[in-house]
């Protein structure tokens, strides 16, 4: 860690924030901290008051500049905001140069409208004069037309109709109010060595950046997986479908994998189906379930010596795992319960003793053991595992998404700066002209005096941000309004089911609209659109509701949620219930795989 202080900087002598007493210089405060003393860097108290100090002494309003400047940025495609300073210096020195003439001259902003034109100072499409009030400051200005090329020079306009400049900004691009070229979701991956990808959802972003990171397994795997239970593909119970089921999906991801189980019925060798290969293994079903599970594994080891190595062992239950064949490979133990949950509250007897002790010592040397969720926190309360041993995993074919896991609304309100009993509103999406942003802002007065718990949240980033916070406070609503800036895309899906609906008042079609409306279906949210919006995603009073890209309409639509909260519920069931978004054992297998390429790198394959 490297400090940098300027010499010109007054700080005090204390270590703790306080009033200064007196200027010090940088070698003051070199003298506060020295390296050789306290044997390494400075400490983060030492750093906190430096920083008290300098912001104390307010450097940014002390700072002169030495040159003039003036930007300018688009707000609207028919609004811009520009922002300038001018130097006494040089004022007072333009005044003694041209005597007379400056007497009653103007202070103006100047904007030249350069579209399609190599600007020479003179052939300007049209010029456009703004008097300024003060050397320093900054102010909205409006254009006739959208799509033009501004360019901006502050400066002093003569009595004799000289124009006197001082500075001059780059060239703003002001949009044109039109439909996107840019209309689906597609997005570049530019990864660490500049190599270009093409993505298909640009709203998948996190989820393909955290399958990149992830460690990824080789290719292909062999994968013996044994299991007690008959697992032919045909058989009907909970265990035997969650095997078939995962090793199908396996072998649809590229690896090779071989189910073993006892042959208890005598129906020989089973045929490959699916892509899974079945061994049976020559098991004598009579005994306790202990004498059976010893006969298993010895079946099972005398057959993994007559096949290749394998790479990866799986054991479903506690009766597959008392061979050798896991010993020194990577082992994964997939449990659906344990012994102290089959006696449901029962003393034990010897022989539930006896299968206690083998689940007990099988547990104890397996590195990865699967259970579902109820389950979990009884096997690492009974047996005293390390917790980041036991991983939940779902064996009924789905898995839990973020939109049904349970969610504390108030405490995602509570986020934002907003009351749990608060009524939300979102906007999600670019801030600009095109998606209608400042529609809901014009809205919002005249529904607050209605629901005056209400508040908007708009979650998105854009050039309209400046103008949105400004007319917030214009209108008197920035209380109910909050500007989040970029949102990564979980924490999007708990604001949306905290909300009371989406709001997409678009004056036409902007890029990932579609995407959104999407979003708000898994959440089961109804959607406030406009025609020139993705209407075509959205059944008008099924749905959500589509309207017009005015006020007017954009308070009638709000109007129709607020003061229905059933019928808005209804709109949102109907829109989740059309989505028909269902994970599959597909899903169930490819978390299988990002857990073993997790817990056992010898299996990963460097990623390029």
């Amino acid at each position: 860690m490297t400090a940098v202080v300027s010499d010109r900087i007054e700080i005090t002598n204390e270590a703790s924030p306080g009033p200064s007493t007196g200027p010090v210089d940088a070698a003051g405060i070199a003298r506060r901290y020295d390296p050789a003393d306290t044997g390494g860097p400075p400490d983060a108290e030492f750093l906190r008051s430096c920083a008290w100090d300098v912001a104390e002494r307010k450097p940014a309003e002390a700072y002169q500049p030495t040159t003039h400047h003036v930007g300018l940025a688009m707000v609207t495609p028919t609004r811009g905001i520009a922002h300038w300073r001018l130097l006494d210096q040089w004022i007072e020195r333009a005044a003694r140069q041209h005597g007379d003439d400056w007497h009653g001259c103007r202070m103006v902003l100047r904007l030249y409208d350069v579209s399609y034109i190599q600007f020479d100072g003179l052939n300007a499409h049209r010029i456009q004069d703004h008097d300024l009030p003060s050397t320093c400051g900054h102010i909205y200005f409006d254009l006739p037309r959208c799509g033009t090329w501004q360019l901006a020079e502050v400066g002093f306009l003569l009595r004799n109709g000289e124009f006197l400049p001082a500075a001059r900004s780059q060239t703003v691009p002001f949009a044109s109010v039109e439909m996107s070229p840019r209309y689906d979701q597609r997005a570049l991956l530019v990864d660490d060595r500049w190599n270009v990808e093409e993505i298909g959802n640009v709203w998948d972003q996190e989820q393909i950046l955290v399958d990149r990171r992830a460690p990824r397994l080789r290719q292909p795997l062999r994968i013996a997986v044994f299991t007690f239970p008959a697992s032919r593909h045909d058989a009907g119970e909970s265990p035997g479908k969650f095997i078939s089921e995962l090793a199908t999906g396996l072998c649809e991801h590229g690896h090779e994998v071989h189910v073993f189980l006892p042959d208890s019925r005598g129906a020989g060798p089973c045929e490959p189906h699916s892509g899974v290969n079945y061994e049976t293994l020559d098991v004598d079903p009579q005994g306790t379930p202990s004498a059976v599970a010893r006969d298993f594994a010895r079946a099972a080891d005398r057959r993994l010596r007559e096949l290749p190595p394998f790479d990866l062992i799986h054991m479903h239950e506690w009766m597959t795992g008392g061979g050798t064949y896991g010993e020194d490979l990577p082992t994964v133990l997939s449990l659906s319960s344990i012994e102290p949950t089959r006696r449901n509250g029962t003393p034990p007897n010897s022989l539930s003793e006896d299968i206690e002790r083998a689940e007990r010592e099988i547990l104890g040397r397996v590195p990865c053991i699967l259970a579902p969720d109820w389950l979990r926190e009884k096997i690492v309360a009974e047996y005293a595992l390390d917790e980041a041993r036991v991983k939940p995993f779902a064996m009924e074919g789905r898995l839990p998404n973020q939109w049904e896991c349970p969610l504390d609304e108030g405490e995602v309100k509570a986020g934002i700066g907003v009351g749990p009993l608060d009524r939300l509103l979102l906007f999600v999406g670019p801030l600009e002209y095109a998606a209608g942003v400042d529609l809901i802002l014009e809205a919002f007065p005249v529904l607050l005096q209605r629901y005056p718990n209400l508040r908007v949240a708009f979650a998105g980033a854009g050039e309209s941000h400046g103008y949105l916070q400004h007319r917030a406070g214009q209108l008197g609503v920035d209380y109910a309004v909050r500007l989040l800036g970029h949102v990564d895309t979980s924490f999007v899906s708990r604001l949306l089911r905290a909300s009371e609906a989406l709001l997409l008042p678009s004056r036409y079609r902007v890029p990932f609209d579609d995407a959104v409306v999407d979003l708000a279906r898994r959440a089961g949210r109804p959607t406030i659109t406009t025609h020139g919006g993705p209407a075509h995603l959205v059944r008008h009073e099924e749905t959500g509701v589509v309207t017009y890209d005015n006020p007017g309409s954009i308070v009638w639509a709000m109007d129709r949620i607020l003061g229905d909260p059933a019928h808005a519920r209804r709109m949102g069931e109907n829109g989740r219930c059309c989505d028909g978004f269902v994970l599959n054992w597909n899903e169930v297998s490819r978390h299988y795989l990002e857990l073993c390429a997790a817990c056992f790198p010898q299996l990963t394959q460097t990623r390029m």
